[in-house]
């Protein structure tokens, strides 16, 4: 184990800590934990250009909002004119919403015994 301290699992851990394994879902047999740290807060900028996977991204969302809305029900951005993390993020999230209105699903908490 690491000397850093961490929360509880299930819980987020803040930035530049260490998140435990969960208790109960370890596999059986010899495994090797990779631990993963969480990025730092400066790894965000809205502001960065995008990168040709977020293009591709954008045209797979593109082609899933025209292929499954009505006119009347789509964004009306073009993903070639989407130039930042941020106008991307944005895209994404509106027709996602649209084409998911149900949401996530949250899952049911067990009750600790």
């Amino acid at each position: 184990m690491s000397d850093s301290p961490s929360k509880p699992a299930g819980k987020r851990a803040a930035r530049g800590q260490l998140r435990k394994p969960v208790r109960g879902r370890e596999p059986a047999g010899d495994v090797t934990f990779i631990r993963i740290p969480v990025p730092p807060a400066s790894a965000m900028n809205k502001n960065r250009p995008i990168s040709d996977l977020i293009k591709a991204q954008l045209l797979h969302i593109q082609h899933a909002e025209s292929a499954r809305l009505p006119k009347h029900k789509r964004d009306g951005r073009r993903a070639e004119d989407i130039r930042t993390e941020a106008e991307a993020a944005s895209y994404i999230e509106a027709v996602t919403r649209v084409l998911h209105p149900q949401g996530r699903k949250k899952s049911k908490r067990r009750k600790s015994s």
